[in-house]
């Protein structure tokens, strides 16, 4: 019995603007923009890539502020790897950081923030991708720390690199508390107050702590797109007493609580043990929070490479705008990143970076044959990225099922990305899932899985995915501990989704695991093998090519699956007939009664719920079927899965 769960990370956590962009939907882009970005103006300032040891930053504001900023991150980095030594501060995948001049060189790169009247135009912004994250900061920007969204939104990429569904608290309050950072030459100030947060403690009521302890992304307190929130205020004042009041230090609360919290995945219990008294500890909270003086922390930064020793180089037209192409690709800008990749192939038809972008773009569109076809080009033109392997692979398991040929070039590809990137957990994940189809390589499945979650616990599909490994494997109790710890964690309808369908998969795996005991113990009934599920043979016909059983015996007959697209259904009440092809081969199925089908989704474009039998057509499923004596189907389908 092969378990799968079939959205990858990109899926599960989309890439997109968090705090400030997330939920906006633009649609019409403006004509002045992209007539700016198709006459190649601004691939033809001057724009130059600086490289300090943990970032890159590509900038048209001149030399000296792109050093000053990679020296800026890099004491950001810095203050964190001395404020907890055992915290591993790199994201294991590149942070580029577009610097740009002013405000005109910020719009044509998010003209999305001047589309919507409802958006105010912001000095920086950070956005999450599964391969790379991205952070781009307008340098002509005057305050004391105009990049508070910037550090905010990095310090919860730390966080998730170390910690499996921080507490909601925890986790937003660490972020405002590094957020408001302020740094200078050779120390970075922590712990001030943001006078928006003082004035909503001073004069609102607070949460219950009971309340604020439990609450998720669901409760009414929380409100992302609300920094000035009494949630976003209360949670930074209870971090500030953690990490620097005196007392709280002496008695290292902050450690207690994490220790027991990751212990038990209990924060409540957590709380109480550390807290003692919750009733007692909201009241001394909300004297904290309503003082008017609070510590300020000083960290020292004793950053080694000075900021002239960066290396810096200038970029090409075809360069920039390569980068310029994955930027909009990850923001969701497919008419720009186009244009774009037009200008850089005119300059340079053999870059591999354009092809990348290219790549990618037809990859976050769901053109997987596409976008497998440039990645294998930039492949080809000696990328020196770990990316293309990783989405070349990635492209051609998510085109459909990969056939035994075809499984070892994705292995291949997958192994050279960790070979290059040791640190890049999505490899990890999706070599996890292929050695998984096959029981003799459910070791390496179960490495190859368990390093993804060590590297990126704060990812719960790897998590997830991992759970699935588990069960392939047999190891149903491990899988549902697994489960019911992310179930606990899980803050998004489609984290709670995912892990729901992995306890029913994990439910089904140890049915079947109870009934092939029970057959064993009556030997005289035949006992399917569990088995992956292998591509039929295209030169053989239908009634031949039938995969090997993938479940327990039922009623004396073995369930088998085998995949395809659906090329006809036939919906109505009662009766039915379905039919799939998977090349040049036609599979027939009958079906008793459509209302007892169980059909499933796990497709993207879905959203966890199936569509209506007029829209099956062309669709990718995996189905489940009995076989027939009738020689008019295949078999008689059981269940319909969309992929």
């Amino acid at each position: 019995m092969l378990l799968t769960a079939r959205s990858r990370a990109v899926h599960s956590r989309p890439m997109a603007v968090r705090r400030t962009l997330r939920g906006v939907c633009i649609v019409l882009v403006g004509i002045a923009t992209l007539a700016a970005i198709a006459s190649g103006a601004a691939a033809k300032e001057a724009w130059i890539e600086v490289h300090s040891p943990h970032f890159t930053i590509i900038s048209n504001a001149g030399d000296k502020e792109a050093r000053k900023l990679a020296d800026q991150f890099e004491q950001f980095r810095e203050m964190f790897h001395n404020s907890f030594p055992k915290l591993r501060v790199d994201l294991g995948k590149p942070l580029i950081i577009f610097a740009v001049k002013n405000q005109a060189s910020m719009k044509a790169l998010i003209p999305a923030y001047w589309e919507s009247k409802e958006l105010a135009h912001p000095s920086g912004i950070y956005i999450s991708g599964e391969e790379r994250h991205y952070v781009i900061v307008r340098t002509d920007v005057e305050s004391s720390n105009p990049y508070h969204v910037v550090y905010h939104e990095y310090t919860h990429a730390i966080m998730d690199r170390n910690f499996m569904g921080l507490p909601l608290w925890l986790n937003e309050g660490l972020a405002e508390f590094y957020g408001n950072s302020t740094i200078f030459n050779k120390y970075v100030e922590i712990g001030k107050v943001a006078p928006e947060h003082l004035s909503t403690l001073s004069e609102k009521k607070l949460i219950p702590i009971e309340t604020l302890l439990q609450a998720d992304e669901r409760s009414p307190f929380y409100n992302e797109a609300n920094h000035t929130s009494m949630f976003y205020a209360e949670s930074w004042a209870i971090v500030h007493y953690l990490m620097l009041d005196p007392e709280a230090r002496r008695q290292q609360l902050l450690t207690k609580f994490l220790s027991a919290w990751s212990a038990t995945g209990d924060q409540f219990a957590a709380a109480q043990q550390t807290f003692g008294d919750l009733n007692k500890f909201g009241a001394e909270m909300e004297s904290y929070a309503r003082r008017r003086t609070f510590y300020v922390g000083r960290i020292n930064t004793t950053i080694h490479d000075d900021p002239k020793s960066f290396t810096s180089r200038s970029l090409s037209d075809a360069e920039v705008n390569a980068q310029r192409a994955l930027f909009y690709a990850h923001t969701k800008r497919p008419i720009e990143a186009q244009i774009a990749i037009e200008d850089a192939l005119k300059s340079d038809p053999d870059l591999p970076l354009t092809y990348e972008a290219q790549g990618f773009l037809a990859y976050s569109q769901q053109k997987f044959r596409d976008a497998e076809k440039y990645f294998t080009r930039a492949i080809e033109l000696h990328s020196t990225d770990y990316f293309p392997y990783y989405f070349a692979a990635e492209a051609q398991l998510r085109s459909g099922k990969p056939s035994e040929d075809q499984i070892p070039g994705v292995i291949a590809s997958l192994e050279k990305a960790i070979e290059m990137n040791q640190e890049f957990a999505p490899a990890y994940a999706a070599l996890a899932s292929v050695y998984s189809i096959r029981p003799e390589t459910h070791d390496k499945a179960l490495a190859a899985g368990h390093n993804a979650i060590q590297l990126e616990p704060g990812n719960l599909f790897y998590a997830t995915n991992y759970g699935y490994v588990l069960a392939n494997a047999g190891r149903t109790g491990e899988a549902k501990t697994l489960a019911l710890r992310i179930q606990e964690v899980a803050k998004t309808p489609v984290e709670r989704d995912s892990v729901q369908q992995l306890l029913t998969a994990i439910a089904n795996r140890e049915n079947y695991d109870r009934r092939v005991a029970e057959m064993k113990r009556q030997p005289s009934e035949p006992i399917a093998p569990v088995a992956a599920v292998p591509t039929p043979k295209l030169s053989e016909p239908a009634e031949e090519t039938a995969p090997n059983p993938v479940v327990a015996a039922h009623q004396g007959e073995n369930e088998w699956a085998v995949e395809g697209n659906v090329v006809s259904a036939d919906c109505g009440a009662g009766p039915g007939k379905v039919a799939i092809s998977e090349g040049k081969t036609m599979f027939r199925f009958r079906v008793r009664d459509f209302a007892s089908l169980d059909v499933a989704t796990t497709a993207k474009q879905d959203k966890n719920v199936p569509p209506p039998c007029a829209d099956w057509n062309n669709r990718r499923v995996r189905v489940y079927f009995y076989k027939l004596k009738d020689k008019g189907f295949t078999g008689e389908l059981s269940t319909l899965q969309f992929l």
